[in-house]
C-alpha cells in the first residue's frame, strides 16, 4: 500500500510538473531566426527555430543552422515563464557541427536571447539573439 501512495504521489507531482511548464511556456512558440556568434572561433553563422504544436500535445522545437549546413531538434529539459533549456541532437550535418550540447533561451521582450555550450563543459561558446521574421503571424 505503501508502495502505491509512493508511486501516486510521484505521478501527480510528474503530472503537475509538466502542465505547469506547459503553462508558463505558452511565449515558445512559432519561429525565430537570427545570427550566432561562435566565441571560440571568432565567426557568425545564420539559425532558424522553428516550435511547431504536435497534434498529440507538447511541442517539437527545430533548429537549423542554414549557413553551417546541420540542424535538428531540441529537447526540453526545463521550461519556464520566460527560459528554457535543452539538449540538441542533430539529425544532419554532425560532421560540421557540434552535437549534443546543452542550449539556454531566455525571452527578452520579443526577442530570445540563445547561449548554448558544448556538452561537460560549463562554459558559453555561442550565442545569438533571435527575432520572429517579418512573415512570421506567431504573436
Amino acid at each position: 500500500m505503501r508502495k502505491t501512495l509512493a508511486v501516486c504521489g510521484q505521478l501527480l507531482l510528474l503530472v503537475s510538473i509538466a502542465a505547469a511548464q506547459h503553462a508558463s511556456s505558452s511565449w515558445l512558440r512559432g519561429s525565430w531566426e537570427g545570427t550566432g556568434y561562435q566565441t571560440d572561433e571568432n565567426s557568425t553563422w545564420t539559425m532558424k527555430l522553428r516550435i511547431l504544436k504536435r497534434k498529440s500535445g507538447g511541442r517539437t522545437f527545430r533548429i537549423e543552422y542554414p549557413s553551417l549546413n546541420c540542424g535538428g531538434r531540441w529537447i526540453p529539459v526545463s521550461l519556464s515563464a520566460s527560459s528554457g533549456m535543452f539538449r540538441e541532437l542533430l539529425d544532419h550535418g554532425v560532421d560540421k557541427c557540434t552535437d549534443k550540447g546543452l542550449v539556454l533561451i531566455e525571452r527578452k521582450g520579443t526577442q530570445l536571447v540563445f547561449l548554448y555550450r558544448i556538452r561537460g563543459s560549463r562554459q558559453i561558446t555561442a550565442s545569438a539573439v533571435l527575432n520572429r521574421p517579418a512573415h512570421s503571424t506567431a504573436p
